[in-house]
């Protein structure tokens, strides 16, 4: 080739490879499809000047030219597939979008910038606000993010939160998947094309799932890297969940069973969410398969009830246990549950930990004895034996039993006490302060209980108490309020009490108020920069709103408090309690009702939740406001023969 020529053509590929990466302006063209086609092809054509023409006139579509190219990306012509890849690596995308919410936009912030692992963060965020436009930004993310996990996520992340849409709702979901996902040929968009078809022909796209689950496990087999396990198990768990909606739940089981073989490598920690999750979606026979496939790669020696890490893990013993139970396999379960409690002997925390664990999943007779085991096998002012004894003490609380809860504290409550007037030295003050609030709670549950048999000047006794060692504890102040009702002196005094703790609070709400709308304003997630205070900052909003929803002043203020308590702490089910006391105090029984299905449904065993969402309920009917009720599990207590009913031991 002459030298000029040679110039000519170096000059020509410069000015080719100088042009800007695909521009995000051109999102807004829309070129012809079958233009694109005929660029894509050309990306192979033995002429290399044809080969960077069509590749500079893609650049200048933009995203607009996408989908087209992703799916070029495994073009079998190697030249096509790498050209494509390159620029669909070159596309800038505007994650921020003018039609989007503040808070959505805060979350695609620099969303370009972020490593995997932080946008995986994102999309989680995203999906929680279960926000229409929270949906767009899901569908944006798993049409266009070049990460093929990321996007199968982002997918699922949507289809699990909007699964249970109705009516506007769902009309609004299927419209947004269909303007955001278009035609996009992969993977995740085609999950969401048949999430949105399930919406309205939930049996034509149950089979279609199948085949979706099926070829991603495929994959994980296969090809690891193209998916990952939680993509696989949320594929299953939305299957799942759609099959035990349209009442399948023979089905749904041989669904479940989809996951054990890839369970072999899972983490002990991963068994334990597959596990909980068999056991929610009534599956304990499939959590019995899963035990056994276990056992038999990993048999059991002589001291152990089951081989692999069912028998060697006291929470996954205890899953197992409950599996048994709830098949009223009674003696199979009271063994496994012995076993379980008999592992790790001097691992207290451990004991208490589980107990906590059995307590949340309504399995308060196994729960009762591992509390006691740490009390029992600890002195009186351990650690672990205090812990122990405070939650053992709420939870008989929390289901009516507050003599119950008073009779656990108080050997504690005694021993300190006598320890307390003898410290004449500065640290009194120290040691009376850190046991205050365990010491006010002891004399609630005592005041609680003296109420309930009718003895109303003990129970003031108490209360009094209770506020000397913690001035500010809502429960008390509430109880002490209930009480005034009924003695005008009393109530005076209660009063002077609420209105100075309700001044202590408000100005840390405000101030809280302001740091976390600066932060939104400056498009930073309260995880980024609050860390550990945010937890903090939920509580006083919490506790200040417990306080006023469930005595005076002012309820709208009280309602934007708690709202806030959830925005630092979403989805925590003692704030969307709190949430649900705050309308109750309004007279809204709907929005009640509402937060107080959400707050049952995190904690579907806890008594007072329980109670209220039944009480809410019953409102909304008596008002004549349309409520969709739920299903609440039973206690697996249920099944032992002996069992007695709340109030009746």
């Amino acid at each position: 080739m002459p030298l000029n020529n040679r110039i000519w053509l170096v000059a020509c590929v410069v000015c080719l490879f100088g042009l800007p990466p695909l521009a995000s302006q051109a999102q807004s063209s829309t070129p012809d499809p079958q233009k694109i086609k005929e660029l894509i092809t050309q990306l192979g054509d033995r002429t290399f000047l044809v080969r960077e023409r069509a590749q500079t006139d893609l650049a200048r579509m933009g995203v607009a030219a996408f989908d087209e190219l992703f799916g070029a990306m495994r073009d079998n012509d190697l030249e096509i597939a790498q050209r494509a890849q390159y620029l669909i690596r070159s596309v800038q995308i505007e994650w921020t979008r003018p039609e989007f919410s503040e808070e959505v936009n805060s979350y695609l912030s620099r969303y370009a910038n972020l490593n995997v692992e932080d946008r995986r963060s994102r999309i989680a965020s995203l999906a929680r606000l279960h926000t229409i436009d929270a949906l767009s930004a899901l569908c944006r993310i798993s049409r266009y993010d070049i990460s093929e996990s990321l996007s199968k996520e982002a997918a699922l992340a949507a289809a699990i939160q909007f699964q249970d849409a109705q009516g506007e709702e769902k009309e609004k979901v299927a419209k947004v998947i269909t303007d955001r996902i278009g035609e996009s040929p992969r993977t995740g968009p085609s999950w969401m094309k048949v999430f949105r078809q399930s919406l309205d022909q939930p049996s034509e796209a149950a089979k279609k799932w199948e085949t979706l689950v099926r070829t991603e496990i495929d994959l994980f087999t296969t090809r690891p890297a193209l998916t990952s396990q939680q993509t696989v198990l949320d594929l299953v768990r939305w299957q799942v969940d759609h099959l035990r909606s349209e009442g399948k739940q023979e089905e749904a089981l041989d669904s479940m069973r989809e996951v054990l073989p890839i369970s072999a490598k899972f983490s002990e920690s991963q068994l334990l969410d597959l596990t909980t999750w068999l056991l929610d979606r009534k599956g304990p026979s499939v959590v019995g398969e899963l035990a056994e496939l276990h056992a038999k790669r990993k048999p059991a020696p002589e001291n152990q009830v089951i081989g692999g890490p069912f028998g060697e893990n006291p929470s996954l013993l205890y899953l197992l246990a409950e599996a048994e139970l709830v098949q009223n396999h009674i003696d199979q379960a009271e063994r496994y549950a012995d076993a379980a409690r008999e592992l790790q002997p001097d691992a207290f925390d451990s004991h208490y930990l589980t107990a906590q664990t059995l307590q949340e999943r309504g399995c308060f007779r196994w729960s009762r004895r591992e509390f006691e085991y740490v009390i029992d096998n600890n002195d009186i002012d351990d650690r672990f034996s205090l812990q122990a004894r405070r939650q053992y003490a709420e939870m008989e609380h929390d289901h009516g039993f507050s003599a119950k809860a008073a009779e656990i504290m108080w050997p504690w409550v005694e021993f300190i006490e006598k320890r307390l007037p003898a410290k004449r030295d500065p640290f009194g003050a120290v040691e009376a302060e850190t046991y205050g609030g365990y010491l006010s709670r002891a004399y609630l549950f005592r005041a609680t209980a003296k109420e309930q048999q009718g003895n109303l000047k003990a129970a003031k006794e108490d209360l009094l108490k209770a506020l000397k060692y913690e001035e500010d504890e809502p429960d008390a102040l509430i109880a002490a309020y209930r009480l005034g009702k009924k003695d005008e002196m009393w109530n005076t005094k209660a009063r002077e009490h609420i209105d100075h703790t309700l001044e202590f609070y408000k100005p840390y709400v405000k101030d809280f108020q302001e740091k976390y709308d600066f932060f939104k304003r400056n498009r930073r997630s309260n995880n980024d920069v609050m860390g550990a205070q945010s937890a903090q900052m939920a509580m006083y909003c919490n506790q200040y709103a417990w306080l006023v929803a469930n005595t005076y002043g002012d309820f709208d203020h009280a309602i934007e408090s708690s709202l806030l308590s959830l925005e630092l702490q979403p989805g925590n089910g003692a704030y969307l309690d709190t949430l649900a006391h705050c309308y109750e105090a309004k007279g809204d029984w709907g929005k009640a009702a509402k937060y107080q299905r959400q707050a049952v449904q995190q904690m579907p065993h806890s008594g007072m939740v329980r109670k209220k969402y039944f009480e809410f309920a019953e409102q909304c009917k008596k008002h004549m406001i349309e409520f969709q009720p739920i299903e609440l599990p039973a206690s697996p207590d249920t099944h032992f023969p002996d069992y007695q009913k709340e109030g009746e031991r």
